[in-house]
């Protein structure tokens, strides 16, 4: 268990520190803008992992943001184990795993920037939150899981 914990905590000290150099890298280019996203979302990071805010995703404008496509098929892949187990039960220790390796892939394989970015931390956040104490064996934990992956299309596209 300890190690899943640890896996998930590397997974995004590695994502937020690659996509703060990123930041970084885009911002030779146009040095104030970048550098202003990038302060701002260091802040809003934190302040998720400790828990001291609590973090909403927002639109474009109105239109779901361009999110990457490992990331679209990383959420599709997770809800698929979701109802998997729901249709043949299985070991809950290892749907929660798989589960986790998903999550820990989409941080991997994230390309995104700028604020379609910063609106995809605002929504994995959530998920990371919810692997603390999760059982797949709980019917209650696993329809909540499956219902705010759910959500994923209502921001993303």
């Amino acid at each position: 268990m300890n190690h899943k914990l640890a896996f998930i905590a590397g997974a995004l000290a590695l994502f937020t520190f690659g996509c703060n150099q990123q930041h970084e890298q885009a911002g030779q280019a146009d040095a104030a803008p970048p550098a202003t996203a990038n302060h701002e979302h260091s802040e809003d990071a934190q302040a998720e992992e400790g828990g001291s805010s609590t973090t909403t995703v927002t639109l474009d404008n109105g239109k779901r943001w361009k999110a990457n496509p490992e990331t679209t098929s990383g959420i599709a892949n997770m809800v698929a184990l979701i109802e998997k187990q729901a249709a043949t039960p299985g070991d809950a220790k290892a749907l929660k795993a798989a589960l986790e390796e998903e999550f820990g892939l989409i941080f991997e394989r994230c390309t995104m920037t700028g604020e379609a970015h910063n609106q995809l931390h605002n929504y994995l956040i959530p998920i990371h939150q919810r692997f603390s104490g999760f059982d797949a064996g709980d019917a209650t934990q696993l329809a909540d899981m499956k219902s705010y992956l759910g959500m994923y299309g209502n921001y993303f596209e």
